[in-house]
């Protein structure tokens, strides 16, 4: 009997060991999966600090841009400012045989339109011009249209 409960003591000291083989094994295959996950964790806080510190940058640099473009309007609009007005020194000669001799040149204004009888409607006011046509005119007045059933058949008899 002795002998039975030491093989029985034997064993179980072989079952436990295999046992605890297979949990110790798994738990540290379940370490090195909880290893990654930490890694996998730490990568993902530093992308995202990544991602969040490009955006402020970006949202900064958008900002200096947004005050740089005011600051050169600014500028641009006090240039035309003190460039309008003529200098002090500067006076006007108030002959007006000199002002008549200065050329004129053409204004981008929109002007009123004028009623018939002005110079720039007499290029079209001419009685010879014709309205253009929309259509091609026949060389003969027995020649089918272009709008007729007939145009562009061949007849064959």
């Amino acid at each position: 009997m002795e002998t039975i409960n030491i093989i029985i003591f034997l064993a179980g000291i072989l079952v436990g060991g295999i046992l605890s083989f297979f949990i110790f094994g798994r738990s540290k295959s379940g370490d090195q999966i909880g290893r990654q996950l930490r890694e996998l964790q730490e990568e993902f806080t530093v992308y995202r600090e990544n991602v969040n510190s490009h955006f402020s940058k970006t949202a900064e640099l958008v900002n200096s841009l947004t005050e740089n473009y005011i600051a050169v309007q600014n500028h641009l609009e006090n240039a035309a400012d003190s460039f309008a007005e003529p200098p002090k020194s500067f006076k006007l000669e108030e002959s007006t045989e000199k002002l008549e001799n200065k050329p004129k040149f053409a204004s981008l204004e929109m002007k009123p339109v004028a009623a018939s009888g002005t110079d720039d409607d007499a290029d079209f006011n001419d009685k010879n011009s014709q309205q253009p046509l929309d259509y091609a005119p026949k060389s003969s007045k027995e020649e089918a249209g272009t709008l007729a059933e007939e145009y562009g058949l061949n007849k064959q008899s």
